[in-house]
């Protein structure tokens, strides 16, 4: 066999190597591809508090022993169950989400919490930034309080739920309940900026 034949077998063996890379790379894009058409949630919301409930009551003590908020994605498989992502650690009043991006699992909730009790923050409801967070993501949430309240965000109303009140989680040791502060069942952006803006609220 001449070079020239040498170097003409060689160059057909490197594009054949290329070409499968290339079709392993594209099939692992597609295997990955988060369209709404790929999957699709099909788990009543109310399956989803119920496990948002019991994973951010499990959380508590942690939150609390560390003051500080932790956040996750409940997730649904493929399969129609419920996961969680490992929670990621936040500061006293913030919990930044990183983009889920697993194949085979869709996002169906935000949830985290409040860290522990303290007269400086008003803990026992949610945020704006909750709210407008999950409105941003196209996700509902659920947000647990130091007092053990669960609140539910709706991402389509930009409101908030309170699913359970006081002590349904777990509570921080350190929480006090306030008589003069007067919890509402709901709340829309524009009643918890006025709540934050009401000096004469007590406590």
């Amino acid at each position: 066999m001449n070079t020239s034949t040498t170097r003409f077998s060689n160059t057909q063996i490197i594009f054949a190597l290329i070409a499968v890379a290339w079709v392993v790379i594209v099939a692992r894009a597609y295997m990955n591809v988060k369209g709404t058409d790929a999957l699709v949630a099909v788990l009543p919301q109310s399956e989803v508090q119920s496990f948002a409930r019991q994973e951010l009551g499990a959380l508590q003590n942690r939150s609390f022993q560390g003051d500080l908020e932790l956040c996750g994605i409940i997730f649904e498989t493929s399969g129609g169950e419920l996961g969680v992502s490992r929670p990621t650690s936040g500061d006293e009043a913030s919990c930044d989400i990183s983009y889920f991006d697993e194949p085979g699992m869709v996002p169906v909730a935000s949830f985290h919490t409040h860290g522990k009790h303290s007269d400086q923050y008003d803990g026992e409801v949610p945020s704006i930034v909750d709210i407008q967070s999950d409105v941003a993501t196209g996700m509902d949430g659920y947000v647990a309080t130091p007092g053990g309240r669960l609140w539910h965000i709706d991402h389509e109303t930009a409101t908030a739920r309170m699913v359970c009140g006081e002590g349904c989680l777990t509570q921080d040791p350190a929480y006090r309940t306030c008589a003069s502060d007067q919890i509402a069942q709901s709340y829309t952006v524009d009643e918890l900026a006025a709540r934050f803006n009401d000096s004469d609220r007590g406590c």
